[in-house]
């Protein structure tokens, strides 16, 4: 039987070497920007695709590799294929599409249950401008500036141990109206800097950021950056390095508003330093940090166990 033609738009991209030590492959699909890591024997079958017969495949592997594969395995990524919307629609097969469209979107409570849970909103296509700030704030990943921020964060924490007393009262005083809509300005502008700094960090390993928005977690705003084309990344360490990029950033502004506060006299200076400082030490440790939620520490855990999609293959797994 032949097997079904491939979509022409897609693009099979170098991937990192998979933990078991075999090199693995990426499929992108640009129409829907998502990308699938395929390991070697799925890399071989598809190069040699256009041989248009699986017996043919699986002989042509075993005479120019050393894998041994069977009819079998090919028809098992002609059905990965299949599955995930690969593969050039065939005459007749309308029918079945949108048959699999409706079993896909669900019921409308189905579909109610999930948009209240999560969606996004995008508002920015940043990418052109990312592209411009590259240079001019190429500093920040230098080692001399992260030697001070290391200095700078040591003083810091130095002056609330020595002046703890003073850090806690000022703490307890702003738990008014007032300084709980200071700290939700404050938060909104450091979760501003959280998100540049993931793109900023995408951008300069070259990767394309299409958007910037909000998304909605059960109806709770929050900020988000479109990195999904970091899977083009081959080093495990670049990708870290993006994911991390967030709680890095909020970790500076943390260190500079905290030696800012230990050094400035009373007054809305001090005070607008405090607030930053209290607020991102609390987002980034308290919050971005955990696994358990889809925030920074979750794919953080996902890139370093090399487990894409951790979530839905431990919720598959539960």
């Amino acid at each position: 039987m032949a097997l079904p033609r491939l979509r022409e738009e897609l693009a099979l991209l170098p991937g990192a070497v998979l933990a078991d030590g075999q090199p693995s492959h990426t499929l992108h699909d640009p129409t829907r920007n998502l990308f699938f890591q395929i390991d070697w024997p799925a890399f071989e079958i598809l190069r040699r695709w256009q041989l248009d017969d699986a017996e043919a495949i699986v002989a042509g592997i075993g005479r120019e590799t050393c894998l041994q594969l069977a009819a079998e395995d090919v028809m098992n990524v002609a059905r990965f294929l299949d599955q995930n919307q690969l593969l050039q629609p065939q005459p007749g097969q309308a029918a079945e599409l949108a048959r699999r469209a409706a079993l896909l979107r669900g019921s409308f409570g189905k579909w109610l249950l999930h948009n209240y849970l999560f969606f996004r909103i995008p508002l920015f296509r940043p990418d052109r401008w990312l592209e411009r700030l590259i240079d001019p704030l190429a500093w920040l990943y230098r080692k001399p500036f992260w030697l001070v921020t290391a200095a700078v964060l040591a003083f810091g924490l130095i002056e609330i141990f020595r002046d703890w007393e003073h850090f806690s009262a000022t703490l307890v005083d702003t738990f008014t109206l007032s300084g709980m809509v200071s700290y939700g300005v404050a938060l909104v502008g450091v979760k501003v800097l959280h998100e540049l700094g993931h793109a900023l960090t995408a951008k300069r390993y070259g990767c394309r950021v299409p958007t910037m928005g909000i998304a909605f977690l059960v109806m709770w705003p929050v900020a988000y950056t479109d990195t999904n084309e970091v899977w083009r990344l081959t080093s495990r360490r670049q990708r870290l390095q993006v994911a991390a990029a967030g709680i890095v950033t909020e970790l500076t502004v943390a260190a500079w508003a905290t030696l800012a506060w230990a050094l400035l006299p009373e007054g809305p200076l001090k005070t607008v330093a405090f607030m930053l400082a209290t607020v991102t030490w609390l987002s980034s440790l308290a919050i971005n940090a955990s696994p358990f939620m889809r925030f920074d520490g979750y794919f953080l855990l996902s890139v370093f166990l090399g487990m894409p999609n951790l979530r839905a293959r431990s919720s598959a797994l539960a």
